[in-house]
């Protein structure tokens, strides 16, 4: 199985921090977030692995031994101006075969390989991972009708809602629908495909999941992982990135 791991963010609201580490190499308990990721990603079986780098790819590829990382097959394109989160998959050759594409900063325990199983079961053309978020609201919700009389009063509801997970996995023919250049991104990509009838899923991840674009979602990604690495991680993944942690701390002068 193949992935693409989308990993040329600038990474802007984790200032100061990113200007010297990219945002893929943001350790989560001392191991890049990235390395985690492709550390789970081979654990569900993917064998190739492509990196869409932008800002500070050289320092990207530099924590890899060239073209491979743990007998998993990278390759890296470059993208020379922002392209969003879909824009990068021009620059890739043609998807064969059902592939997975993700952001670099997540941090989940979702089975990919299930995933993968789910969307190939299902026919759709993409299927996006969703997170489920809540939100409580300190005062009571009115609603009102167009005769400004109240027609719902709700004391501090808990609100409830699906978002994007930063994870899908695209079947080749919707490549068709993505411009030849410039940049795109992924909603955009995803609406044109439903506007001309093609099926579009949506897959409710059930475990964890953490978006780490804050200093703030940093910190909590960064103590669920060191509460739980086995939530995370198997046994041998584990032990793979202890072993690899030394040369990831000579590469960012740590």
């Amino acid at each position: 199985m193949r992935a693409v791991v989308l990993a040329g963010g600038e990474g802007r609201r984790l200032r100061p921090t990113t200007l010297t580490v990219p945002k893929p190499l943001i350790p989560i308990d001392g191991t890049p977030i990235l390395h985690i990721i492709l550390a789970q990603l081979k654990s569900a079986g993917f064998t190739h692995v492509s990196l869409s780098l932008g800002y500070q790819a050289h320092m990207i590829k530099a924590s890899f031994d060239e073209d491979r990382w743990h007998d998993l097959e990278l390759d890296f394109s470059l993208e020379e101006e922002p392209l969003g989160t879909a824009g990068p998959l021009s620059l890739l050759p043609p998807f064969e075969d059902s592939t997975l594409v993700m952001n670099a900063d997540l941090l989940t325990d979702i089975d990919f390989a299930d995933l993968v199983r789910r969307h190939k079961k299902s026919e759709a053309i993409a299927t996006v991972a969703l997170s489920r978020q809540d939100i409580d609201i300190a005062h009571g919700v009115v609603e009102l009708d167009e005769e400004r009389r109240v027609t719902d009063f709700r004391e501090k509801p808990r609100l409830s809602y699906l978002v994007s997970g930063g994870i899908y996995v695209l079947e080749p023919a919707l490549l068709r629908l993505l411009p030849p250049r410039g940049r795109h991104d992924m909603p955009a990509l995803l609406d044109r495909a439903r506007a001309e009838g093609e099926r579009v899923e949506g897959h409710v991840i059930e475990g964890d999941w953490h978006d780490i674009g804050t200093p703030e979602q940093l910190d909590l990604a960064t103590a669920a992982y060191r509460a739980d690495r086995a939530r995370y991680l198997g046994p041998r993944a584990a032990a793979e990135l202890c072993a690899g942690s030394g040369a990831y701390r000579e590469t960012v002068g740590g």
